[in-house]
């Protein structure tokens, strides 16, 4: 600050007072103010704005033009950085969870269509599936970069653009809290922030998801009382529902008794429907009661053919109604019932 006075008496010694005739505020002063201004010290840019104030009204025309080429300036910093990947490495964010955002949307439509279970549809369907799990990929590769560097600049910036925000209502006398700046309002206001702020909200949201994945996973895992193939059918199931932001659905030990009783009495009685001819134990509700299941019970599959997770899973997802429940938004628990070449799926609320 004393440099900045000292420079300020040097240059500004042989003009008149601000009241006087004379230019209020002599070139060269607003010019290394403009410097101080850009400065990364923010009490450098502190002692730029006070520059000004030495010279009360009279200089506020000045002043103005000379907060404008801050402003200019900062904001094309901002771009810069936000242009450059070396600095920003959220830089295809944009266009990825674009084309996240309208292919999850229309893949899901396609999950919900009724195909008649026509192989040339399912497969169809597999194979858009298939390609929403690349977009998918790679936008949750690109939400796991660190942003730590990027985000300390682009605050940096957005101080110093808040701060000649908050300059220029002083000189209009507008009424505003002095004391708070509002980084994310001065981002808003040119278009590279408002991207970034974008790009922050989708980086969060897809790690949220992504969280949310992996502690269903950890917990599915931790149940003592699952075998290795019903938490291979549940963590295997979550993650296509991950593509379309679904709830991950978490094992549930009586949901799970009630299915793998039904698969053990189709195994031994010879039946293969949804309907039990054990009395007690007649419709899903009725087995899921009986087998002490608290909560809301919701739907059912049934499989018969192969003792593997991905073979129960890949049948019920090319039967329509299978499907529907495997994907169905309200459900946020599972019954997993292998038994043999026989399984059972239900779902259920909490």
């Amino acid at each position: 600050m004393r440099k900045l006075v000292s420079f300020i008496i040097g240059c500004a010694g042989s003009f008149l007072p601000a009241q006087e005739a004379g230019p209020a505020i002599p070139p060269l002063v607003a010019k290394k103010a403009l410097q101080w201004m850009q400065n990364s010290d923010a009490s450098k840019r502190a002692a730029a704005y006070r520059t000004f104030q030495l010279y009360g009204d009279e200089g506020g025309t000045i002043y103005r033009r000379t907060l404008q080429k801050a402003r200019t300036l900062h904001e094309k910093k901002l771009a810069d950085i936000l242009a450059d990947e070396r600095s920003n490495p959220f830089l295809d964010l944009p266009d990825v969870s674009e084309k996240l955002k309208t292919h999850r949307a229309r893949v899901f439509k396609l999950i919900k269509t009724d195909y008649k279970k026509q192989p040339d549809k399912i497969a169809m369907l597999r194979h858009e599936v298939g390609m929403l799990q690349k977009i998918n990929g790679r936008a949750r590769m690109i939400a796991e970069n660190d942003p730590g560097s990027l985000d300390k600049s682009v605050k940096a910036i957005a101080t110093a653009l808040a701060e000649v925000s908050r300059e220029v209502n002083i000189i209009d006398e507008t009424e505003f809290d002095r004391n708070q700046l509002d980084l994310d309002d001065a981002l808003m206001s040119i278009y590279e922030g408002e991207v970034h702020l974008k790009n922050r909200e989708v980086i969060t949201n897809i790690r949220k998801e992504i969280e949310s994945l992996v502690s269903a996973r950890l917990d599915n895992n931790a149940s003592a009382w699952a075998s290795v193939s019903q938490k291979d059918f549940a963590n295997y199931l979550n993650e296509f529902r991950s593509l379309f932001a679904l709830t991950p659905l978490r094992l549930e030990e009586k949901l799970s008794d009630a299915a793998v009783g039904h698969s053990r009495d189709m195994a031994s009685m010879g039946f293969f429907a949804h309907q039990s001819p054990i009395p007690e134990k007649k419709s899903p509700g009725d087995r899921a009661e009986l087998a002490g299941f608290k909560h809301r019970w919701s739907g059912e599959n049934i499989f018969m053919g192969s003792s593997s997770p991905v073979a129960a899973y890949d049948a019920w997802f090319g039967s329509d109604g299978h499907r529907f429940i495997m994907f169905a938004n309200g459900p946020n628990l599972i019954g997993i019932g292998p038994h043999g070449r026989h399984w059972t799926m239900m779902t259920g609320r909490k």
